[in-house]
C-alpha cells in the first residue's frame, strides 16, 4: 500500500468546493432590463420587497471569496466530467437522495464516483504543489 505524502484532506476539498458554490450563489445576477415599462426604476424596486416580504438579499462575496472560487473551479478540470456532476451536485447541497432519482444509481456508488473525483483533485493539487513549493493545508 502506498501512502500519499503531502495530499490534501478530502474535507478541506469538500469545504473549499461548498464555499466556492456559496460565493457563486451570492455573486449578483445579470438581468435584462424590461423594454416596455411606464414605471420608474425606484417603483419597481420598492415593488419587488412588497410581494416577498422576508426575503434579503445575502451579502456580496469579498474579493478574496471570488478568487477562491475562481480557483476552486479550475480544480473540476481534474475530474472526469461525470465526477464533476457528481462532486459539484454535492458541492451545491443536493442530497443523495435526489441524486438517485436523478442519476438512477444507488448512493453507495454515487459515493464511490465522489470519492474518486475528490481523490483526482487532491492528487492534482499535490501535484501543482510539488511543481511550485506550494503547501496546501492538510
Amino acid at each position: 500500500m502506498t501512502v500519499r505524502q503531502n495530499v490534501p484532506d478530502p474535507k478541506w476539498i469538500k469545504e473549499c468546493l461548498k464555499e466556492a458554490a456559496d460565493t457563486l450563489r451570492r455573486l449578483p445576477r445579470a438581468h435584462a432590463k424590461p423594454r416596455l415599462t411606464g414605471w420608474p426604476d425606484v417603483v419597481r424596486n420598492s415593488m419587488i420587497h412588497e410581494f416577498a416580504p422576508g426575503r434579503t438579499r445575502r451579502a456580496a462575496p469579498s474579493p478574496a471569496a471570488i478568487d477562491r472560487l475562481d480557483e476552486s473551479l479550475h480544480w473540476m478540470f481534474a475530474c472526469n466530467p461525470e465526477q464533476r456532476k457528481i462532486v459539484w451536485a454535492r458541492a451545491c447541497g443536493v442530497p443523495w437522495r435526489k441524486l438517485e432519482d436523478i442519476d438512477g444509481r444507488s448512493h453507495v456508488t454515487l459515493r464511490r464516483i465522489e470519492d474518486q473525483g475528490l481523490a483526482a483533485i487532491g492528487d492534482r493539487l499535490r501535484s501543482r504543489d510539488a511543481n511550485t513549493g506550494f503547501n496546501t493545508p492538510k
